[in-house]
């Protein structure tokens, strides 16, 4: 019999390879391959292959290369504990879980899979690839050191039963993707292009298919206590990247060595609680749902939780509150003062501002106060908006001047023929001679309004005045800044 004894005390019953005092599936690497060279490998294969088929998916202190499980169903958990692995690949396989611990494995690949559950813990993982799968539970990767994390096309697929509604809370026991307490990251990417991957599957025969991608589904993603890999020439680099992702998002205790990105997804009340980037953090179309508590708790301690030492980006992204576009607009103004490039900031200064004035129409005034924060409003998108986008556009009040002055107010004045001049007879660029008289204040009494004239003549010099005043200021903060 192997020598290998299991932690319950039990020795492999398996028959050891001559030479040696273990079966196939227990002899070390070097001790194997000393014996028998590269037939080792296969010896090794056959072993598990053959044991997985028989019904054993509880595998302890097992010595593997290059395995690969295709088509398989099997009835109990598949269970890898204290084990070596140089690269597993299940390819269509139905469990209900797969499970990691404390293992050591070069390359663990899932593919076109349907699990209950997936976990990892307390392994050593280089990259971790979870392509198509179909969960019912949970996907757990914790307490581990894991290089690469990708995880592609992968939904939940149960209903998710709240065990802790009853107390109020919102989290669910299942259809969590949960990522937590990992050593050594270099990278966690959710539906990312991975060239490798793709090399690995087509080294075992698989050609997968892009047209199959399909988004990230879970009833939350949680992120927390990450450790990434500090060397220098990954700093430039986007450490954590997710894309088409579908639920609830949380992001705890990172310190992220790098940048960050969150594209094309929809989040549901997603959270920052101690969040560092180092880099740049870019949003873009990305859909921002969140409810009233998250609204009313979550919302205004982002700004605090979430620090961003580079830039943050927020491009063509939803929100179904204003407050939250608000939040965010202005957390990415700041980014942009603090580094100095003042054009972008005005940018979101101007959608921060936009998203402010629409939240204070969205509160929940009624009767004469609705009517006058309607008004307050117009006032405000008529003076501040129209005219000058809230001070970032000194473009704007001079089109908005030359437009009204040479063709609108001299219009107006043709039409009602309110205006008299010492010749008697008026043209239209005399009209306009007058608009632009009138919208400068210098009044020299060549000509003067008649009748409707004069409402239209005081318009034009109030209107003159106050476009003048808004071009100068705006200027004036656009080159003094």
């Amino acid at each position: 019999m192997c020598e290998y004894t299991y932690e319950n005390g039990k020795k492999c019953r398996l028959k050891p390879i001559e030479g040696s005092a273990y079966c196939p599936l227990h002899i070390p690497y070097d001790e194997g391959e000393k014996l028998l060279g590269d037939e080792i490998k296969r010896l090794k294969e056959e072993a598990f292959l053959k044991r997985l088929r028989a019904g054993q998916t509880y595998f302890e202190g097992v010595y593997l290369y290059d395995v690969k499980v295709s088509d398989f169903k099997a009835e109990k958990p598949i269970v890898f504990k204290n084990s070596h692995i140089r690269t597993v690949l299940f390819d269509g396989v139905s469990a209900p879980g797969i499970t990691f611990h404390n293992s050591t494995v070069g390359r663990l690949v899932v593919f076109e899979s349907e699990l209950g559950a997936f976990a990892v813990h307390g392994s050593r993982i280089f990259g971790l690839n979870l392509l198509r799968v179909r969960f019912s539970n949970s996907v757990y990767i914790r307490s581990s050191s894991v290089r690469y994390v990708m995880i592609n096309s992968t939904e939940y697929t149960g209903g998710g039963e709240g065990d802790e509604r009853e107390y109020g809370e919102r989290r669910t026991a299942t259809g969590r993707i949960e990522l937590s307490d990992l050593d050594e990251v270099r990278r966690i990417g959710i539906n990312v292009r991975y060239p490798l991957l793709r090399k690995i599957l087509e080294e075992h025969g698989i050609k997968p298919s892009e047209s199959r991608e399909r988004a990230v589904k879970a009833t939350a993603l949680a992120i927390r206590d990450i450790s990434f890999d500090q060397s220098a020439r990954f700093k430039r680099q986007v450490r954590l990247s997710i894309r088409r992702f579908h639920g609830g998002l949380v992001l705890e205790n990172l310190n992220i060595f790098g940048h960050a990105e969150i594209l094309a997804s929809w989040l549901r009340n997603p959270e920052f609680v101690h969040t560092r980037v180092m880099g740049n953090i870019i949003f873009r179309k990305t859909s921002f749902h969140g409810d009233f508590a998250w609204n009313s708790t979550v919302l205004p301690n982002i700004p605090v939780e979430l620090n961003v030492e580079g830039f943050v980006e927020v491009e063509d992204c939803r929100f179904n509150s204003h407050r939250a576009a608000e939040v965010l607009y202005r957390l990415a103004r700041i980014s942009w003062e603090r580094n100095g490039d003042f054009e972008r900031a005005d940018r979101y200064y101007y959608l921060e501002m936009v998203a402010k004035r629409k939240s204070r129409l969205g509160g929940r005034r009624r009767g004469i106060k609705r009517l006058l924060m309607r008004m307050e409003s117009a006032f405000e998108w008529l003076f501040a908006d129209l005219t000058c986008k809230y001070g970032t556009d000194w473009k704007r009040p001079i089109l908005i001047w030359l437009a009204a002055v040479n063709v609108f107010f001299p219009l107006l004045f043709f039409l009602t023929r309110s205006v008299e001049g010492i010749s008697g007879s008026m043209g239209f660029l005399d009209y306009e001679y007058f608009s632009v008289v009138t919208a400068t204040t210098l009044g020299y009494g060549d000509y003067h309004p008649i009748g409707v004239g004069r409402v239209i003549a005081s318009l034009e010099a109030l209107f003159g005045m106050f476009m003048w005043a808004v071009f100068l200021t705006v200027f004036a903060r656009k080159y003094m800044r």
